[in-house]
């Protein structure tokens, strides 16, 4: 009973197998697969056959009625054949078929009125063929067909009415082609249109109102084309619209409010566009918009209110700017559920504290590949949610210790970075050794930068005793703003000898364009005592002799033990990777240095200015000294006349004298 009833499961398999032709494979669900050495239709059974699979045949011609005795066959797949000939009339006798791919051959022209008769026809796919041009009548009588293909084709040009009875369409794939230009009407009649693929042409314009009619349009790529330009308003009567694809292609400026009215768009693409600038009126209501890239442009800046009203924005990646260098400050103001800012590899060089303050849900946030010399401390405060951060190729000098505290990061990237390892650096530092695990790049070192002798030595090994934080010290802190004169005692010790204790006051360094001088009482307390100085910009660091200073509030003093009994002398003061000295003079036991600050908005312009001065001084003394050579030289020619006036008058009393003789 049981081998009956395996025999009974087996009959129609067996039925079919003793019906396939050689090189076909038949199943019981009405599927015939062939290969191999095939140059036409096989004869198949027409009472079990529904689908026909033709797949690296030697099929070249599709000869007249093929198919007319398949009359139950619904899908017919000719496909990586030398099929390059379709004659008239080889659809006719099967009005049945509802599915047809003509995929990788070698057709390149097509009889017109070849689908004729398809009326169920839904589906028509000719990709990947030799394709140059096609007549509008090619696709006469296909009334019902919603999915057409013709991608990766050589089609150059489409007369405007080619598409023009195909009013049921919904798939419409034109991508990788050699399109240059678009006939205004050629997509008007495509009313049920819900994806439209332009990709991988040569477009250069489009023409206003090509997409009028396309209301009900989903789906809209444009990518790697070469658009120059768009119109104004081009996609304003897409209202359905859930993806545009712009990327790719050569636009320098978009018109202003060319993204209004798309209401229900979740995804935007323009990246890889020579973009110059943005206007400021560009994006409409976007409350459904997830993904927005933005990326290798030649944007210096975008306007503060871009990304306004975006606010479910999940990804946004807007790197890859390599003249991105700045950010406004309300930038991210109103994407309260943004996940995940790529900022990478552009030229930023500095983040206002409160950029990121609304990202109450950002999780990744990658600033990898800048030229930021600092993050403020507080730049991550609202961002509790931020599990991985990227800030390495950098110029990060400095990092504060609780910069991470409101997070919950799990994945820091800190390499290839500027540190600069002097006591500022303990902070984080001591982070880094605390939390290597949280580090995913320390392998590839996190070290300093400067001084010299530390360059190359890993963070997480420095101590306060390898820096000598805490010891004796003189801290100057200069502005950037101005040229600062700095004070030092003409008798100074710059080494001092085993100190055993220490007394410390720390306030600011005066911010003015011309000479100051200190003038204080010396501060007396036996223990350390520290006043801390407000938000030094530049550090320079040398040893002194605390007693020689008369205390002021304008500079800092460190005493340690009685280095000062020790009787060496120092005449030169080193001042380790801090402000330039373009100057220097003695005056009544002190030393009066002239510095100007390395970096800053006015640090250029004080140098400059200093120089004018300096050049201005050379001229006055040349002036000087050539007047008085004038004056030298009229004296002198005043004394001769003067002196043969006298001679005359000597030799006129003479003669005169004589005569009275």
């Amino acid at each position: 009973m049981w081998f009956t009833f395996i025999l009974l499961q087996l009959l129609p398999q067996l039925t079919l197998g003793a019906l396939c032709p050689a090189g076909c494979v038949c199943d019981v669900s009405g599927l015939a697969k062939c290969t191999g050495n095939i140059d036409e239709i096989p004869p198949l059974d027409p009472t079990t056959t529904f689908q026909l699979l033709l797949k690296e045949t030697n099929i070249k011609v599709l000869k007249d009625r093929s198919f007319q005795s398949f009359f139950l066959l619904l899908r017919v797949m000719i496909t990586h054949s030398p099929l390059d000939t379709i004659q008239p009339e080889a659809f006719q006798g099967a009005p049945q078929f509802r599915s047809i791919k003509m995929s990788s051959n070698a057709l390149s022209v097509f009889p017109p009125k070849v689908f004729s008769g398809l009326n169920n026809l839904v589906q028509l796919q000719l990709d990947n063929n030799l394709i140059v041009s096609i007549s509008s009548e090619v696709f006469e009588g296909l009334v019902n067909l919603t999915e057409l293909d013709l991608s990766k084709n050589h089609i150059s040009q489409l007369d405007a009415d080619v598409f023009q009875k195909l009013t049921k369409l919904n798939f419409l794939n034109l991508a990788y082609n050699q399109l240059r230009n678009l006939p205004k009407m050629l997509f008007h009649n495509l009313r049920q249109l819900k994806s439209l693929a332009l990709s991988n042409n040569k477009l250069e314009t489009l023409e206003n109102g090509s997409f009028d009619h396309l209301s009900e349009l989903l789906r809209l790529n444009l990518q790697k084309n070469q658009i120059r330009e768009i119109p104004p308003r081009l996609f304003w009567h897409m209202p359905s619209l859930l993806t545009l694809a712009m990327s790719g292609n050569q636009l320098r400026y978009i018109p202003a409010e060319s993204f209004y009215y798309l209401a229900n768009l979740t995804k935007l693409t323009l990246f890889n566009n020579p973009l110059i600038s943005l206007p400021d009126q560009l994006m409409g209501n976007m409350p459904r918009l997830q993904e927005l890239y933005l990326y290798e442009t030649n944007l210096v800046t975008v306007p503060w209110n871009l990304f306004a009203n975006m606010t479910n924005l999940l990804f946004l990646n807007l790197h890859l700017n390599e003249n991105l260098t700045s950010l406004p400050k309300d930038l991210f103001c109103c994407l309260p559920k943004l996940q995940k800012l790529s900022l990478k590899y552009n030229n930023l060089q500095a983040l206002d504290p409160e950029i990121f303050s609304n990202l109450i849900s950002l999780q990744i946030l990658m600033l990898n590949g800048n030229k930021l010399e600092s993050l403020p401390e507080t730049i991550f405060c609202n961002t509790s949610r931020l599990e991985i951060l990227a800030v390495d190729h950098n110029h990060l000098r400095y990092l504060s210790g609780d910069i991470f505290v409101h997070t919950r990061v799990l994945n820091v990237s800190l390499s290839d970075n500027k540190w600069k390892c002097d006591c500022s650096i303990m902070g984080i530092a001591k982070w880094i050794r605390d939390n290597p695990r949280i580090i995913n790049d320390l392998d590839k070192g996190i070290a300093c930068y400067e001084p010299y002798h530390l360059q190359n030595h890993s963070l997480q090994t420095l101590t306060y005793e390898k820096l000598q934080c805490g010891q004796s010290v003189f801290q100057t802190t200069f502005k950037t703003s101005s040229i600062i004169p700095t004070l030092v005692p003409a008798t100074s010790s710059l080494q001092p000898s085993s100190p055993s204790s220490t007394e410390a006051a720390t306030s600011t360094a005066p911010s003015t364009s011309s000479t100051e001088a200190a003038t204080s009482t010396a501060p007396s307390t036996s223990s350390t005592e520290a006043v801390t100085s407000t938000a030094p910009s530049t550090s320079s660091t040398f040893a002194t002799n605390p007693s020689l200073f008369p205390p002021t509030s304008d500079h800092v003093y460190i005493k340690q033990g009685n280095y000062f009994d020790d009787p060496a002398f120092y005449s030169t003061i080193v001042l380790d990777n801090g402000p330039e000295i373009i100057h220097n003079n003695h005056y009544d036991g002190w030393v009066y240095l002239w510095t100007v600050p390395s970096t800053g908005p006015y640090s250029g312009f004080m140098l400059a200015l200093y120089i004018v001065l300096l050049v201005t001084g050379a001229v006055l003394i040349v002036a000087t000294w050539y007047i008085l050579y004038r004056l030298h030289k009229v004296m002198w020619l005043l004394g001769r006349v003067a002196m043969g006036d006298n001679q005359r008058i000597m030799a006129r009393r003479v003669r005169s004298f004589k005569v009275k003789l």
